[in-house]
């Protein structure tokens, strides 16, 4: 049976994705360009690119900050300064706390269960937004790479944590959260069993292989007590 939780944060206990076209389009407007489909599209495509550079550690996270929407203005012929841009879209960011679907009662009902925060975001803004959702409390510890100077999913991410979990065993330790590449590759780099937060069904096209898949997330609670 589990007793440790380690969770992800965004798109899995925070609707990211809502929160970042919203900061995004203010963003872009607030530089007096139109926002337009193409645009977002390219953004998300190459800010995706450099994520999975940084976990597959070919890029410095900041690299991640200077380059996104530098390159978006290049493409596109805008002229504006692509870290004022960054630096704005972040104060933006870090106010979003959009909590998804089930997942404080999800969280009330496993109480019983050593829950912490594991996540490649940067530690104060996590914390803020997590206290913003009202989800803080429920968690033991967090859990950041820009503190542990490591990306999930490498290794030393999950080392860090493991040493400073009281009495740690991995064999009774779940991660759960929505990237192959990050969350569940990391479950099977530390040698712990992951669930794949998968509300869309989308197709697995990776040979990353979760322990379990959920589209539900509610349905955690049953997953936990096996």
């Amino acid at each position: 049976m589990y007793n440790t939780i380690l969770f992800d944060v965004d798109d899995t206990l925070l609707d990211f994705k809502a929160g970042e076209l919203i900061c995004l389009k203010q963003t872009i407007e607030a530089l007096g360009v139109r926002y337009t489909p193409a645009i977002e599209a390219r953004y998300l495509t190459i800010n995706a690119g450099l994520w999975v550079a940084f976990e597959a550690g070919r890029i410095a996270r900041e690299q991640i900050f200077s380059r996104r929407f530098a390159q978006l203005f290049t493409e596109f012929k805008i002229d504006a300064s692509g870290m004022a841009a960054e630096k704005a879209y972040h104060k933006r960011l870090d106010q979003q706390a959009i909590v998804l679907p089930h997942v404080a009662e999800t969280l009330a009902a496993l109480r019983d269960y050593r829950l912490y925060v594991v996540s490649n975001g940067i530690e104060p803004v996590q914390h803020t937004r997590l206290t913003k959702a009202n989800l803080i409390d429920y968690f033991a510890d967090i859990f950041v790479s820009d503190v542990i100077g490591a990306p999930k999913p490498t290794v030393a991410f999950f080392d860090y944590i493991e040493k400073r979990i009281p009495h740690f065993d991995a064999k009774r330790t779940l991660i759960v959260g929505d990237s192959l590449t990050s969350d569940i590759q990391g479950g099977l780099n530390a040698k712990i069993d992951s669930v794949w937060f998968n509300p869309h069904l989308l197709p697995n096209r990776t040979a990353i292989t979760p322990v379990y898949q959920l589209s539900e997330f509610s349905d955690l609670t049953k997953i936990a007590a096996e």
